[in-house]
């Protein structure tokens, strides 16, 4: 499966982009663009967070606007940053920054080391976090650096919802599954069309341009699909079957947490 996913235009857009992830988390937190943007007293616009979600951001420069959702999230928002398992907006959009001077390699040395192929922003991350512990006893001093050994996780899926299932019925084309809703990792296990299953949470991941406008997914709990992901347009979510769509989402359902 590739680290990538399509946008609207074609495109390719990483997965792991620190800031699309940081702004879907928010989102998602808010119960969705509109929900988020009254919260923040219309910091940010609607469309100008699902820009931001599909990897549309500020990147010549930090906007007043990514400092004021930012500054605001800090305040009003638990869990931020670090729930996202990513930095904070402001430090995640605008210019990377400069790639610091290396010194010339040793030519005694055996061979040069790999280059670091990690985006910047994690680099940066690693660098700041590096501890140095001097302790100095009977003239012995020991220096203790940390280090990382691999790359970051994605965070886990929140999962819990009210409770309370939901039953939602799937349209005329039936509804795919994911095993994740961000990466479209474990494409399986279809869901017939006109099947009734129940759900228990929707969660807010834009991935793909074919779960537009909302860009929601149910976690569905029945049968064989029990514990999948699949799209909350996929389903009726009330409308009358051979009717016009009118709901692309059922937002009975509660977002998960």
């Amino acid at each position: 499966m590739s680290s990538t996913t399509a946008d609207e235009h074609g495109g390719r857009k990483p997965v792991e982009d620190p800031f699309v992830r940081q702004i879907t988390w928010l989102v998602n937190a808010h119960g969705g663009r509109d929900q988020l943007s009254r919260a923040s007293g219309n910091r940010v616009s609607p469309r100008t967070l699902d820009n931001w979600c599909r990897g549309r951001y500020p990147r010549n420069a930090v906007t007043g606007a990514v400092r004021e959702l930012d500054a605001w999230a800090l305040e009003h928002s638990p869990g931020y940053p670090a729930a996202a398992g990513a930095p904070r907006l402001v430090e995640t959009c605008g210019p990377a920054p400069s790639a610091p001077v290396v010194a010339e390699p040793d030519p005694v040395a055996d061979a040069d080391p790999a280059p670091d192929a990690r985006p910047w922003w994690r680099r940066r991350s690693v660098a700041a976090a590096a501890a140095v512990l001097v302790l100095a006893a009977g003239g012995t001093t020991a220096v203790l650096l940390s280090r990382e050994d691999g790359p970051e996780p994605i965070p886990p899926l929140p999962s819990t919802g009210d409770g309370r299932l939901r039953p939602e019925i799937t349209g005329s084309l039936g509804a795919n599954t994911f095993a994740d809703p961000r990466t479209l990792q474990g494409q399986a296990q279809q869901i017939p069309p006109d099947t009734t299953v129940d759900v228990r949470c929707r969660y807010y991941a834009p991935s793909i341009p074919s779960v537009s406008p909302d860009g929601f997914w149910y976690l569905v709990e029945s049968a064989e699909w029990a514990g999948r992901w699949a799209p909350a347009n996929s389903f009726m979510n009330g409308d009358v079957k051979g009717g016009p769509t009118l709901h692309n989402t059922d937002f009975d359902v509660p977002v998960c947490r």
